[in-house]
Formats: structure tokens, sequence, C-alpha cells
């Protein structure tokens, strides 16, 4: 109840709950209590019903970008700072902005991505950062099914996308940006940091990509 009642702020509350809760577990452990078990046993419901939450906000969210979405480079200013924090936010997944970035002779800075491709993945990178925290075997068939219908949402998405000269190029920069960087990103920020195990579940949407 702590977790889910503690969490309506937004994404990264419930995290810090927990990992405060599992650091106070682990200092008992260290003194010969150890309450870890119970304490993820009493979570489980609260950290279940936040992801679930979590995911509805960020599908809502998402369906609503993909009915707006007219496909056209997004515009920043430098002075902003908009494009470094997005920058230090794909750093995280070893992921490279500039190359998606068109500087003009002005103020402005240009990225070759679509609006909602990247209004995704700063929720989206929330989300994963919060998951992290919030993470136990309990969990995980919850948190990839998640993931998963996350991500292939916004592929599909691209797929669908209109056939026009005029958008293609931020079309084919998104899609390519998705499905050749940052899921593969997601996908190893999962196995080396989350689950510790593969996810051939999330993989199968680049099996998807490929074909299509």
């Amino acid at each position: 109840a702590v977790v889910s009642t503690q969490s309506t702020g937004g994404h990264g509350v419930a995290g810090e709950c927990v990992a405060i809760a599992l650091k106070h577990a682990e200092q008992l452990s260290s003194n010969g209590l150890d309450m870890r078990f119970l304490l993820h046993r009493l979570l489980h419901p609260g950290i279940a019903e936040t992801l679930k939450r979590d995911h509805i906000q960020i599908m809502e969210a998402s369906q609503l970008r993909a009915k707006e979405e007219y496909w056209k480079k997004v515009q920043y200013s430098r002075q902003s700072g908009e494009t470094k924090q997005l920058d230090d936010l794909l750093k995280t997944y070893n992921v490279d902005l500039s190359k998606y970035c068109v500087t003009a002779g002005d103020d402005r800075i240009y990225i070759t991505l679509s609006h909602s491709v990247i209004s995704f993945v700063r929720s989206f990178h929330s989300y994963l950062q919060d998951a992290k925290k919030m993470y136990n075997v309990r969990v995980k068939k919850q948190l990839i099914d998640s993931i998963t219908s996350c991500l292939q949402f916004q592929a599909f998405q691209l797929q669908i996308a209109p056939d026009d000269e005029s958008v293609r190029t931020v079309v084919n920069s998104s899609n390519m940006f998705l499905t050749r960087e940052f899921i593969p990103a997601v996908i190893t920020f999962l196995e080396t940091q989350v689950t510790q195990q593969p996810v051939p579940q999330i993989r199968r949407i680049l099996d998807t990509a490929e074909m299509l």
C-alpha cells in the first residue's frame, strides 16, 4: 500500500520507496535478521499495482501522441538545454543522439526523430529506471509483458506511418533509431541490470521488424 500510495506523484517515487525499504532490509540482514523475503512478499501487491498503472499511463499517452503525430523533425533551441537532456538520457543506454541531429545556422537544432518517439523515450526511460528499483522475480512476467507491449506499439506506429516523400526521412530515421538502437539497448539494460536473464519475448519485436 505504501508503494501504491506514494507513487501517485509520477515515475521515480515508487522506486525510491522500494529502494529505501530494501536498503534497510539489507542492513538488518547484515545484523542477522533477514527480512528480505518477507519484505518482498509484503511489497508485491503495491509494486504490481504501480507497474500496472504506469503501463496504462504510458500506453494512453502513446496512443494520444500517435493521433497527433505529424511526422516532422523536432526543433529545439540551443539555449533550451532540451537536446542535452535527451542526449544525457540516451547515453544511459549507450545510444548516440548526435547522428540524428541537424544544426541550423541560427539558434535551432533539428532532430530527425518523430515527436511521438522522443516523448515515448523520455517517459519510458523513467519507467525503466523505476522498474529496476522495484524489480523482483515475482513481477518478471508482468514487467516483460508491459515493456513488450509498449515497444510493440511504437514499432507498429512506424510501420503504418504515411508513405509520403515529405515525411519519409523522419519515419525512416525514427524506425532505425527504435529498432536498431533503442530497443536493442533496452534489451541489454534488462538482461544486464534488471532480470539478469535473456528476454526473448522482446527480442522477437526486432525479428518482426526485420521481416516487414
